[in-house]
Parts: structure tokens; C-alpha cells; sequence
């Protein structure tokens, strides 16, 4: 018999398969000529700064949540398997950034290895964590079962290195192309939805029927809320610098765009979380969490410096003879939508000093739209971050529990 909360765990897979067999399907149509370019380009996968490259970022991001929820399923149980899948999840954590953030692109620039060689370092560093956290979630009866979809997904996204290869040392005929770029795509998305089917089980908790749930369910981010803030205004400043020094911004990804993205997404979380720990069980902030991941897309979407060809609205804009960064602009919007939804939606006490929280976080953004016209290249960097740490703070704050989440699991 098929429970409720099998059900939703397929529905969530099916989601995601389906919308990544979307972007495949969309950046092989913009690889033939197919499609008109202004219409659907933020879906092609071989482009960076877009709506696809958010998606298999949060992809990544997603099944590093997995993993995490894997150490507090297990950590007062097996700690060396629970460290295990800490491990795996901070080995996806790095492949999000470096999805997003464009690292290995840039790799050889500060490495001077060679175009090739350069990716030695983070090859070793991924199969030294992959060997170590495999043999311990082997040798531990219970996760045994993880291991093939494990090795299998790992596996895959090695092999899109290789592809890359392939495409840069093998002349194509243009007819091949199209579905060499699907296949390469395609297989980066396949490894990672492999992962996440591997390690959805680790999370049981977030297609409960139970309200509190009794298992994990992204635990990590209400459990890390302050480290994960504080950790964020320690590096705000610096990869906002970073990001603005490194090269092809226009065309290449930023690593604070990322840092942006996946607190607008931690927001949301928060959210989701705040809503399983309670009893009111009829009423999820869909409206909220959706313009919290409309935010976040947009920090990848939109670029702040206005050169962008995959979006018409990457340029500023000008209101009453003030120029104003378009990208902030946007997430004010969001934030204000945020605010209000949740305000209207859920009454309480926590809720209204969220949708408090929000509505300066809009207002925030709406100044840094004025102030960073004149040095979009830096300052809209910067203002993204400050924005998206001041919505994922201001949540963690009026969101908070009376019982952390540790003593939760602790009693399960």
C-alpha cells in the first residue's frame, strides 16, 4: 500500500525530472536554431547568469540538504556514517557554488596548471570525500543501500568533465552539436537527480503527515540558522569584491550570486519548517516561498551590471530621473510580495514580525537600487547579498522556536 507521504515524495521527484527534461528538451531546441533566442534562452543549460543554471544549482543545493538531513537521522545512532553523509553534503555544496558561481571555468587563470590540469585538485578532492564517505556508509548495514545510487550519480557528474573535454579537443559537425550540448546537460542533470532519489529517505520528515514530524526534513537550515547567517556577513563583502574583479562577468557566473540565491531559498525554508512544527496544518505560505525562489532565481537571472543578453530586463531602469538597478528593483518586488502574503495569510504573532522583517528587507533593496546605480559592478553585488541576508536573518529571528531543533531529535 502506497502511504501519503510515498506519494508526495514521488510527486516532489516527478516535479523535478519533469522540469529538468524541460531545460534539456529547451537547450537542445536553442542549439538547433529552433526556438527564438529572446523567448526561451533563460532555459538553455550551456549558458551561465540564467534561469537554468539557478535550477541545477538549487539542484545541487537540494540534494546537499539531503545529505545533511542524513547526519540527524543518524547522528546519535552511528556517528561516523552521520559525518558520512555530512561530508557528501558539503562536497554538493561546493558543486552548487561551482555550478553557479562558474570556479572551474575560471580555474586555470589562478592555477596556471593548464586548462586541464587545473581540474586536478578539485577531481582528487571529490573522489578523496566520495572514497572515505562511501566505505563508511558501506560498512554501516543500514545505509548499504545508498551506496550504488551513490557511486552511480558521483559517477555521472565525473563523467560531464569528460564530455567537456571531448567538446573542446573533438571538431563536431554542426548537426551533432545540438545533441552533443543536450547529452552533456543532460547527464549533469540525470547524475544529480540519481542523487537526490538515492538520499530523498534521509529527509522523510518534509512528506509527513505529522505535524511536528518525527524525522528530518532539511533540518540543517532552522538547526544552522545563526552560523549560516553570521557565516554570510563575514563573506559578503569579499565575494562581493571578488565577484567584481573576476573576469567575463557578462558571461560567466558570480560567486555572491550564488551566496544571494541559496538565502533566498534558506528563507523560504525557514518558512516551511516554521509551518511543519505547527498544527496548523491547512496553511502552507505557498505564495510566500514562491516569491522567496522568485528572488532567488532572479539573483542569478538578473545581472547587475546591466550586459546580459539572456534577459531584457538586465539593464537599468530610469523613474523620475533616477536610475535604479534594475535587479534590485525586482527583489524589493519580491520581498514586498513576500510581506504581504504572509501577513494576510497567517496572522500570528510570528508571522506578522516576518512580514515585518520583509517589508524592510523591500525597502532595504529599494535603496540600494538608488545608491549602486552609479557602481553596479560592486555595489549591486553587495546590495543582493545584504538584501537576501536581511530576508533570511529577519526570518530566522521572528521565526524562532522555543525548542531547537537538536532536542527535537533527540527524542526521536
Amino acid at each position: 500500500m502506497i502511504t501519503p507521504s510515498t506519494k508526495l515524495k514521488n510527486t516532489y521527484l516527478r516535479v523535478l525530472v519533469l522540469t529538468s527534461a524541460l531545460l534539456v528538451f529547451a537547450t537542445f531546441l536553442l542549439r538547433w536554431g529552433f526556438a527564438p533566442v529572446r523567448v526561451i534562452a533563460p532555459l538553455n543549460l550551456t549558458n551561465e547568469n540564467v534561469l537554468a543554471a539557478w535550477f541545477s544549482g538549487m539542484l545541487l543545493l537540494l540534494g546537499s540538504l539531503h545529505a545533511a538531513d542524513g547526519f540527524f537521522r543518524l547522528r546519535q545512532k552511528n556517528f561516523r556514517a552521520a559525518l558520512a553523509w555530512c561530508v557528501i553534503a558539503l562536497m554538493l555544496l561546493g558543486l552548487s557554488l561551482d555550478e553557479i558561481a562558474s570556479l572551474h571555468e575560471r580555474a586555470d587563470e589562478y592555477l596556471r596548471m593548464g586548462k586541464w590540469l587545473s581540474f586536478l585538485p578539485f577531481l582528487l578532492a571529490l573522489l578523496a570525500g566520495c572514497g572515505w564517505s562511501f566505505l563508511q556508509l558501506w560498512v554501516t548495514p543500514g545505509e548499504r543501500r545508498s551506496v550504488l545510487g551513490l557511486v552511480v550519480g558521483f559517477g555521472i557528474l565525473v563523467s560531464v568533465g569528460g564530455q567537456e573535454y571531448l567538446e573542446h579537443v573533438i571538431h563536431w559537425p554542426w548537426y551533432v552539436v545540438p545533441f552533443r550540448s543536450a547529452f552533456e546537460e543532460g547527464s549533469e542533470l540525470l547524475g544529480t537527480l540519481i542523487l537526490l532519489s538515492t538520499m530523498v529517505h534521509n529527509s522523510m520528515g518534509l512528506f509527513s503527515t505529522a505535524h511536528p514530524p518525527r524525522k528530518p526534513a532539511f533540518s540543517s537550515v532552522p538547526a544552522l540558522r545563526w552560523p549560516i547567517a553570521i557565516g554570510a556577513l563575514l563573506v559578503a563583502w569579499p565575494l562581493a569584491e571578488l565577484s567584481a574583479v573576476l573576469d567575463f562577468p557578462e558571461t560567466l557566473g558570480h560567486p555572491s550570486d550564488w551566496l544571494g540565491a541559496v538565502l533566498f531559498v534558506f528563507a523560504g525554508l525557514l518558512l516551511l519548517h516554521k509551518w511543519s512544527q505547527s498544527s496548523d496544518t491547512g496553511r502552507v505560505p505557498v505564495s510566500t516561498i514562491t516569491w522567496l525562489c522568485v528572488a532567488s532565481a532572479l539573483c542569478v537571472q538578473i545581472n547587475p551590471i546591466g550586459e546580459s543578453t539572456a534577459f531584457p530586463f538586465s539593464r537599468s531602469m530610469e523613474v523620475l530621473g533616477t536610475e535604479l538597478n534594475t535587479r534590485l528593483v525586482l527583489l524589493a518586488l519580491c520581498c514586498l510580495g513576500a510581506s504581504a502574503s504572509l501577513r494576510i495569510r497567517s496572522p500570528n504573532h510570528g508571522s506578522r514580525e516576518g512580514a515585518t522583517m520583509l517589508l524592510f528587507a523591500g525597502v532595504l533593496s529599494m535603496l540600494f537600487a538608488i545608491l549602486s546605480e552609479p557602481n553596479p559592478l560592486r555595489w549591486g553585488y553587495l546590495g543582493t547579498t545584504i538584501v537576501s541576508l536581511t530576508t533570511f536573518a529577519g526570518l530566522a529571528h521572528a521565526l524562532r522556536q522555543r525548542t531547537g531543533i537538536a532536542e527535537e531529535f533527540a527524542r526521536a
